[in-house]
């Protein structure tokens, strides 16, 4: 049986250099969304529409044909056809964070033991460009197609998705679509994502003084990731006791009366919060220890202990599901502070198939009645899910196996992709089983050999769903 893939590689070989180039010059544009440069053309700010500009100049120098939308979105089209076969990627990146934890500078592209590092090497500037490169070797074989093939270029996935809002406001729904965004085999499923926090304040101290209070809680108000580092401040009548019931702490400071306990965890994204260590747990055991002599935190200490403590899965909210198809649920604690009279905790909840959005939400609000807190959500998206037996991920089935040789089988995350904006469209590749990429982290990198090889898989997922 013929087999375009000796003929794909071949190109790919010839391109190789330029490739790498192009890549190269999009990494080094900080395309990080910054709202002090916006513009008319450049709603995302400068970073994101030098980002833009510099892919129009690809795309022109090839010939392709192309369009702008006010700075919010691009597309680059090849072919001809009512129906479109979409490609979806996104050129903003998130910040590189301390630029100390990098191996390498994050905005110029470096090569080393077999993976390119960079922000943005793999989510998702190189991906975008596995993909356009794989429509231009489509083109150069002149393999006839029947669908417009479009890559949909974004500007704010990393924050607020207005991009694809503005996109589809002008233009339609491709048939069927993939984002090149996250893993492979395919993720047929990505779950439904609940943020938000818990607010109360602290009760007041009506007889006399405890022997410890707590003064302060300062942590990172980020999303991401599950709390990495987490700074608490008390006030004590003995801070050499105190400072023996704190064997968590990896520092503590004392000065007078006031006692600092530093905790550090081990970073993972929110997303994944088995996979790390959270200093929100290490603090919450030592002030178990403490408990009897704290004065004015019983309430928090007793939410901590009760409902959050070493549960990474919603068991002690009542929100563990576990779906045979498509996983179980995820909760992550990514910051607590408290400023002397409001303590506020950051929950990131994730659900599989067989929970709803409407339910959860529910029991959330129930809880907080009950333990008399204030709820806020910042974001609540339900579960996207693709059937398996599809067209769609029947035909990316077949473009990964006779690339890899190896049965695609559809997996479920907790990531949030382009995916969530199609009506018939999911997550495909670029990462490969095993791949540690360091999405969102110091030291970003990607394979290089996985990176040719999603640009293989591409090639024939063109062939296969526009032609």
């Amino acid at each position: 049986m013929f087999s375009f893939n000796k003929l794909y590689y071949e190109k790919l070989q010839f391109y190789e250099e330029e490739f790498m180039s192009d890549l190269a010059n999009l990494i080094q544009i900080s395309s990080i969304r910054a709202e002090d440069t916006r513009s008319n053309s450049a709603p995302f700010g400068k970073g994101v529409r030098n980002a833009f500009d510099e892919m129009l100049k690809i795309a022109d120098r090839d010939s392709f044909t192309y369009a702008d939308f006010d700075g919010y979105a691009l597309h680059v089209d090849y072919g001809s056809g009512d129906e479109i076969f979409g490609i979806l990627a996104h050129l903003d990146v998130v910040s590189e964070g301390d630029k100390n934890d990098w191996k390498f500078d994050p905005f110029t592209l470096t090569e080393h033991n077999g993976f390119l590092y960079g922000r943005g090497v793999n989510d998702d500037k190189a991906p975008l460009l596995a993909a356009y490169y794989a429509m231009k070797i489509v083109r150069d074989l002149k393999i006839p197609l029947k669908r417009k093939v479009r890559l949909i270029i974004g500007g704010a996935e990393e924050t607020t998705w207005e991009c694809m809002e503005h996109y589809f406001n002008h233009n339609p729904q491709p048939e069927l679509a993939f984002t090149p965004d996250g893993d492979f085999p395919i993720v047929h499923c990505e779950k439904g994502v609940i943020q938000g926090t818990f607010t109360f304040e602290t009760e007041r101290l009506l007889n006399k003084e405890p022997p410890h209070k707590l003064i302060e809680i300062h942590s990172e108000k980020q999303r991401g990731f599950i709390c990495e580092t987490l700074k608490v401040v008390f006030e004590s009548q003995s801070p050499e006791l105190l400072k023996n019931f704190l064997t968590d702490a990896d520092e503590i400071i004392i000065c007078n009366q006031k006692i600092t306990a530093i905790y550090t965890g081990d970073k993972a994204l929110s997303r994944n919060p088995h996979k790390g260590r959270n200093a929100i747990f290490l603090f919450a055991k030592d002030l178990i220890r403490i408990k009897k002599d704290l004065g004015n935190s019983q309430k928090f200490l007793t939410l901590l202990e009760n409902y959050f403590l070493e549960d990474v899965y919603g068991k002690k909210l009542g929100l563990f599901h576990n779906d045979s198809e498509t996983g179980i649920t995820t909760m992550a604690v990514p910051y607590v502070t408290y400023d002397g009279e409001t303590i506020e905790i950051a929950f990131d909840y994730r659900f599989p198939k067989g929970q709803t959005l409407a339910s959860t939400l529910d029991v959330l609000q129930k809880f907080s009645s009950e333990q008399r807190l204030n709820v806020s959500i910042q974001k609540s998206l339900d579960l996207h899910y693709v059937q398996k037996d599809t067209p769609l991920i029947k035909q990316l089935k077949q473009a990964y196996k006779s690339v890899t040789g190896v049965e695609a089988e559809g997996i479920t995350k907790g990531g949030i992709s382009y995916a969530r904006v199609l009506k018939n469209g999911v997550c495909f590749g670029p990462t490969f089983p095993g791949d540690v990429s360091n999405t969102h982290m110091p030291n970003e990198r990607i394979r290089i050999e996985t990176l040719f090889k999603s640009i293989i898989i591409y090639c024939e997922t063109i062939r296969l769903l526009a032609s």
